[in-house]
C-alpha cells in the first residue's frame, strides 16, 4: 500500500512537472526565438533567476519521488516491475541533462557571454536539448501511468 501511495506522488509530480516543461517549450523557448537579442538578454535578465527558483525545486521532486519509490521496493525485496526501471533510469537522464548542458547554457545566457549573432543557434541547440528532456520526462511519466494500473 505505501509503495503505492509512493507511486501515485512520483506520477503526479512528474506530470505536474511535465505540463511546465512543455509550457515552457511552447510558450517561453517560441517568445524567446520571436525577440530581438538585446530583449532576449534583458528578459533573462530580469527573469531567468525567476525561471530557476521555479523550475529547480520541481526538478528535485520529480527526481527524488521516483528513486525514493525504486530504491523503497528494492529495500522491500519486492519484484521490481521493468516499468518502475524505465521510470526511474528515465527520470535519472533527465535530472543529469542538467548538469550535462543546462547548468552551462544558462549561466552563459544569465553572464551574456555567447556572442549576439551566435544567440539564435544556442536558443536552437537549447530547444532541442530541452525537447529531449521533455521526452525523458514523459518516459517516466507514461511508466508511472502504466504501474498505477498495476499496482495492487
Amino acid at each position: 500500500m505505501a509503495i503505492k501511495h509512493s507511486l501515485l506522488l512520483s506520477t503526479a509530480i512528474l506530470g505536474i512537472f511535465l505540463g511546465t516543461q512543455l509550457a515552457e517549450a511552447m510558450l517561453i523557448v517560441p517568445y524567446w526565438k520571436g525577440i530581438s537579442v538585446e530583449e532576449f538578454f534583458v528578459f533573462y535578465n530580469l527573469y531567468g533567476k525567476a525561471l530557476h527558483q521555479f523550475y529547480s525545486p520541481l526538478t528535485i521532486a520529480a527526481t527524488i519521488l521516483p528513486v525514493f519509490t525504486f530504491v523503497w521496493s528494492l529495500f522491500k525485496k519486492q519484484k521490481i516491475d521493468p516499468l518502475l526501471w524505465i521510470m526511474v533510469v528515465f527520470t535519472l537522464l533527465f535530472f543529469s541533462s542538467y548538469f550535462v548542458y543546462f547548468k552551462e547554457a544558462n549561466l552563459s545566457f544569465a553572464n551574456r557571454t555567447i556572442a549576439n549573432e551566435l544567440l539564435p543557434d544556442k536558443l536552437n541547440e537549447w530547444a532541442n536539448w530541452h525537447w529531449g528532456r521533455v521526452t525523458c520526462e514523459a518516459i517516466a511519466f507514461v511508466c508511472g501511468l502504466f504501474l498505477l494500473t498495476k499496482v495492487k
